[in-house]
C-alpha cells in the first residue's frame, strides 16, 4: 500500500464506524414515515445514512424510490394489470362552464387497489387530468385524454393538500411517481385510459363500489342548456344535481347509445322488439330509476324547469368505465416467482 492509500483506507474506516454509531432520531423517523409511508427499516436507513439530516434523507428516499420502482417496473411489465381504480374530479369554471374527469388506474390485485397510497395515486391522476387538459374540439361533450401526455406531466396535489406537496416541489410526473409506486406496492401499475367531460351548463359524476372519488364502476354526463347564457348560483346547482342524476343513471344502467339515432341502422332493423331494445340500451329513453313513468329525457327536461331554467336542456354526453373491462385476466403465478426468487433467478 502506498502511503496515500492506507491514509485513505482508515479514513473510509472511521467513515463506516462514525456511520455505525449513529441512531435514527424517534421523532424525524416517525416524521418521515407518515410523510412518505416508507417501511421503518428504509426509513432508518435513509436517516442513518445521512446523518439525521430530514431534508437530505428525503432527497435519499426519493432517488432509492426511483431506482428501486424502475428495477421493480421492468419486472414486473409483462403482468396483466387488470384490478384498479376508476378515479374523478370536477370543477366549475366561469361563463358556467363545468369540467370533469375520469381516469382508470389498473393494478394487479383488488388487495393493492385498496391500499392508500395506490388511492391517493388515482385521485391525484385526476385532478392531473382536470387542471392540465382543455378539450380540443369545440363542441364535443365528452373527449378521451391522451394517456401519453398525461403520463408526462406533472402530477399535481388534491385540493386538500399542501402546496408544498414534496412530489409536486420535485416536479415528479405522473409516470415517475407511478415508477415509485410500483416499487413500494410490487405489482404492475398501469395508466390506462382518461376522458373529460365539458358543458356550458354542468357536468356530474358518480362512482360506485368504492368511496365519492374513486372506485370499480364510474361515469360522467353532461347537460347542455339550449340557450347558452349564464347561469345563476341556483341554477348552476340544479344543473350540476341533475347531472350527477345521469351520471348515477349510467353507472347502473350501462347504456350503449345516448340518443336513438345513434344506433346503426342495422343493429337496431335486427331487433325483434325495437321499442324495448331502445328503452334498455339508450340513455335518453331509459326509464329513469327514481321515476319509471318518465324517461331520462322527459326527467332532466323537467328538472330543469324546475331549477329555474326554462328554455331547455339536453343530455349532450356521457360516459361510463368499469375496472377492467375488456382485459383478459389470467392468473399471474406468485407462487413460481417466490420459488425462482428463493433460488437467486
Amino acid at each position: 500500500w502506498t502511503p496515500l492509500t492506507c491514509q485513505a483506507r482508515r479514513l473510509l474506516c472511521r467513515n463506516y464506524a462514525a456511520a455505525a454509531t449513529i441512531k435514527p432520531n424517534i421523532k424525524l423517523l416517525k416524521q418521515l414515515r407518515q410523510e412518505t409511508e416508507v417501511s421503518m427499516t428504509k426509513a432508518k436507513e435513509a436517516l442513518v445514512k445521512n446523518a439525521n439530516d430530514y431534508q437530505k434523507a428525503l432527497e435519499w428516499l426519493e432517488q432509492d424510490a426511483q431506482v428501486s420502482g424502475a428495477k421493480k417496473a421492468q419486472k414486473v411489465a409483462g403482468r396483466t394489470a387488470g384490478e384498479g381504480l376508476i378515479s374523478i374530479a370536477s370543477v366549475s369554471a366561469e361563463g358556467a362552464q363545468s369540467k370533469s374527469t375520469i381516469i382508470e388506474l389498473n393494478c394487479e390485485t383488488d388487495f393493492v387497489s385498496r391500499n392508500d397510497v395506490f388511492k391517493n395515486l388515482a385521485s391525484r391522476i385526476a385532478a392531473t387530468s382536470l387542471l392540465l387538459h382543455d378539450p380540443s374540439s369545440a363542441g364535443v361533450a365528452v373527449e378521451q385524454i391522451p394517456v401519453e401526455s398525461l403520463l408526462q406531466s406533472p402530477l399535481m396535489p388534491l385540493p386538500d393538500q399542501p402546496a408544498n406537496d414534496l412530489d409536486v416541489a420535485s416536479g415528479k410526473t405522473v409516470n415517475e411517481t407511478i415508477v415509485e409506486a410500483i416499487g413500494k406496492l410490487g405489482e404492475n401499475i398501469t395508466l390506462r385510459r382518461a376522458a373529460i367531460a365539458v358543458a356550458h351548463g354542468a357536468t356530474g359524476s358518480y362512482i360506485h363500489g368504492g368511496d365519492t372519488v374513486a372506485g370499480k364502476i364510474g361515469g360522467l354526463a353532461t347537460i347542455q342548456p339550449l340557450k347558452v347564457s349564464n347561469l345563476n348560483d341556483s341554477q348552476a346547482a340544479g344543473l350540476s344535481k341533475i347531472a350527477r342524476q345521469v351520471a348515477r343513471q349510467a353507472v347502473g344502467f350501462k347504456p350503449t347509445y345516448l340518443n336513438t339515432n345513434d344506433i346503426p341502422a342495422d343493429e337496431l332493423n335486427a331487433q325483434s322488439d325495437q321499442k324495448q331494445y331502445i328503452s334498455e340500451c339508450v340513455l335518453n329513453e331509459q326509464p329513469y330509476l327514481l321515476n319509471p313513468d318518465m324517461t331520462i329525457a322527459q326527467h332532466v327536461t323537467k328538472a330543469a324547469q324546475d331549477a329555474g331554467v326554462q328554455d331547455g336542456v339536453i343530455v349532450s354526453g356521457y360516459i361510463r368505465w368499469e375496472v377492467g373491462e375488456g382485459i383478459e385476466k389470467k392468473e399471474n403465478d406468485f407462487a413460481s416467482e417466490v420459488q425462482r426468487a428463493a433460488q437467486g433467478n
